[in-house]
């Protein structure tokens, strides 16, 4: 009697691949017996033409095969993104560890040595297609989760849209016809400005993994990507009193990168420099040019990040300890789209303590031209 994990459900379809026929036989004769269903072959390349035709769950995988070895179609699977998330294992007459350390430096889940034991084989499947399952169960529910998502933020625009229409409507109506009525106003417009920027934050989450595969890097002006981001800001400047210090060359720097995204950091980085701003404060831009990078530095004087706080800053949901200083919305995912898209461009962006004590980030991305005028 061999014991046995859970069944994993629906029987699975296993391919084995050796190159003797002796050993394939006596793996689909255990297979069988215990509800599986199973796929052969007797070298790579036709274990290539079958995985053409089928997608099994999991593969049991001969190191030493004439021609193409386990490990070089082990390679090939991994490359292949329809067949990247079949679960490997090595089933190897090999007493060399290193056989079984490139294996799995391949993409190898694991690997049974021969002569196997039945029992060992048979829980080692058993363990790895239920991992597998997991892993599908876990990959539907995010894509679940992520739609939900993405619905949601959606449909709430629609009422927000409304609050806020409303709310200017009536603003402009009772504007200075008492002084409490006023604030309230504000307040609400205020409040579905906030829940814009927090559902605007969420859905540019949702969309970052698809969003850092498509980047194009092109030519594009660090500079006049600035200057746009900063008239999207002119209003919230204002309203606390900012002074912005803009440092620019008189001429173009021309960096490798995209538009669109480029403009989604620089505006991260300037809203989280005038939300953590004090009232009446200083934010200082510079476009600086360099000999292979052209660098955009801003500095606030806010509170800065603590020390504790800098290794987890890119981290997705992060919420440090410095607080806007205007009720602001803070969703802790501006330095996390931030850094993922600056790196989908080839780019970095770092962190330093301002000189004046609050925070200092510097986005630098490869130069591709620099003219001065």
């Amino acid at each position: 009697m061999i014991d046995r994990l859970p069944p994993t459900g629906a029987p699975s379809l296993i391919l084995v691949v050796d190159d003797e026929a002796r050993n394939i036989q006596l793996v689909e004769a255990l297979l069988l017996r215990h509800g599986h269903h199973i796929i052969s072959a007797n070298s790579g390349p036709e274990a290539l033409r079958k995985l053409d035709a089928a997608t099994p769950d999991l593969i049991l995988l001969d190191i030493m095969m004439p021609g193409m070895t386990g490990l070089e179609l082990c390679g090939i699977l991994q490359a292949d993104s329809k067949t990247r998330g079949i679960p490997i294992i090595f089933l190897t007459g090999e007493t060399d560890q290193r056989f079984v350390i490139d294996g799995l430096q391949q993409g190898a889940m694991d690997y049974i040595t021969k002569p196997f034991h039945f029992a060992e084989l048979l829980s080692r499947v058993d363990l790895h297609l239920s991992l597998q399952k997991a892993r599908r169960n876990l990959a539907a529910t995010i894509t679940e989760k992520n739609r939900l998502l993405e619905i949601v933020a959606h449909d709430l625009k629609n009422p927000l849209s409304g609050i806020q229409f409303a709310a200017l409507m009536l603003s402009e109506r009772t504007k200075g016809a008492d002084p409490q009525l006023d604030i309230l106003m504000n307040s609400i417009k205020d409040s579905a400005s906030r829940a814009f920027e927090i559902i605007a934050s969420l859905l540019e989450t949702h969309g970052l993994n698809e969003a850092t595969s498509k980047v194009v890097r092109e030519p594009v002006c660090l500079k006049e990507n600035a200057i746009k981001a900063l008239k999207n800001f002119e209003s919230h400047v204002r309203s606390k009193n900012i002074t912005l210090d803009f440092h620019s060359p008189p001429g173009s720097v021309i960096v490798l990168g995209e538009d669109r995204t480029l403009l989604c950091c620089l505006e991260n980085l300037i809203s989280n420099a005038i939300k953590f701003s004090p009232i009446g404060a200083k934010v200082t831009i510079e476009i600086l040019p360099g000999d292979q990078s052209g660098q955009f530095r801003i500095e606030d004087q806010g509170p800065g990040i603590q020390t504790d706080e800098i290794d987890r800053m890119f981290q997705k949901f992060t919420r440090l300890s410095a607080r806007p200083t205007a009720g602001e919305a803070s969703t802790g995912l501006g330095l996390h789209i931030v850094h993922e898209l600056v790196s989908a461009m080839q780019g970095t962006i770092r962190y330093e303590n301002g000189s004046l004590g609050g925070a200092c980030f510097t986005l630098q991305l490869p130069l591709a031209e620099a003219t001065w005028a």
